[in-house]
């Protein structure tokens, strides 16, 4: 009797706890395992466009992402979803139909979907997959720094800014000048590791559509990104681009770009500023991540650090050679 009632029991599944999810797959964004598992192949094949060139780098207990498609019947694409956190909880929120929750601690998270949402490869990588893994990461694993990141001579630069500051742009004029490209707009520093390597994703370029006015060869379908127009264009299809996964930081320049800049000028600035503009906390306070996440910043900025102003980019890259080859700026 008691067996009987146990399986009628499990057969009753209105929380959708039990649901199974027979494809999977293990990718390495930033070189972390990531276990993505789901009831629908297309949240696997949009997994893979995202992080299928990357090789894993750290033996880690995987982070887990759970995908559970329904069977809603609409064609429309849900919104934007919203993001709160308590704790050691963080739900981002579409609509009553596609939502997810994170254990921040755990380096959990799952998602429902509906199959509308994720037919639309570019919406669910970006606003779920995509957020998913690098919130995780970033609790669990690494400090995201809000920076494009070059290098030249095996020494690294990050060029640190606002939106709009240039960052991928002076990223994508140094690259065409012979750099090696790291990452356009999120860097990542490790926690828990000695010295200063940065991890960065160089698969793709993203830009404001107003790039093609600098450079022509960039264009293509506009996107939203962030609720802004954003064209992304993969590094494996401008010519001539050197790309690597990861260097290591012997500079952070923050960029202060002014059309009518008089003068190209990199200043000194102090750790104290350099600390105060690139850590930013974002997490609960609850969260023990702080600390760390800390020292992995302090550890950063004892690299050199600068301001360059500037208005052209050819004059920018020049002072920028000179910076990495210890000449004087």
């Amino acid at each position: 009797m008691i067996r009987q009632a146990t399986a009628r029991i499990t057969n009753v599944d209105p929380l959708r706890a039990h649901a199974a999810l027979p494809f999977h797959h293990v990718l390495f964004p930033y070189g972390f395992p990531v276990h993505v598992k789901s009831n629908d192949p297309a949240i696997i094949r949009a997994a893979e466009l995202s992080w299928a060139s990357f090789e894993q780098s750290f033996r880690e207990a995987p982070i887990e992402l759970r995908f559970i498609i329904s069977e809603i019947p609409t064609r429309r694409r849900p919104p934007c979803p919203v993001f709160r956190a308590q704790s050691h909880l963080l739900v981002a929120i579409a609509d009553e139909h596609n939502f997810a929750c994170c254990d921040l601690l755990e380096g959990f998270a799952f998602a429902f979907l509906t199959q509308a949402a994720a037919s639309n490869r570019d919406y669910v990588r970006y606003h779920f997959l995509e957020a998913l893994a690098y919130t995780l990461l970033d609790t669990k694993h690494v400090v995201a720094v809000h920076s494009a990141c070059i290098a030249k001579k095996d020494r690294g630069v990050l060029l640190v800014g606002d939106s709009g500051a240039g960052k991928s742009s002076l990223a994508y004029a140094c690259a065409r000048s012979g750099w090696t490209y790291i990452s356009d707009d999120a860097s990542c520093i490790l926690r828990r590791k000695s010295g200063r390597r940065v991890l960065g994703n160089p698969q793709t370029f993203r830009f404001r559509p107003s790039i093609a006015a600098l450079f022509p060869e960039l264009t293509g379908p506009v996107k939203a990104r962030n609720g802004k127009p954003t064209i992304e264009i993969k590094t494996e299809k401008l010519p001539r681009i050197q790309t690597a996964y990861s260097c290591h930081a012997d500079y952070i320049v923050f960029l202060n770009r002014h059309e009518n800049a008089a003068d190209t000028a990199l200043s000194p600035i102090s750790r104290e500023e350099a600390l105060s503009k690139l850590l930013q906390t974002v997490w609960p306070a609850e969260l023990p991540i702080h600390e760390e996440r800390l020292e992995a910043v302090e550890r950063l900025i004892a690299a050199e650090c600068y301001r360059l102003s500037y208005s052209e980019f050819g004059p920018a890259i020049e002072l920028l050679e000179r910076l990495v080859s210890g000449g004087v700026v």
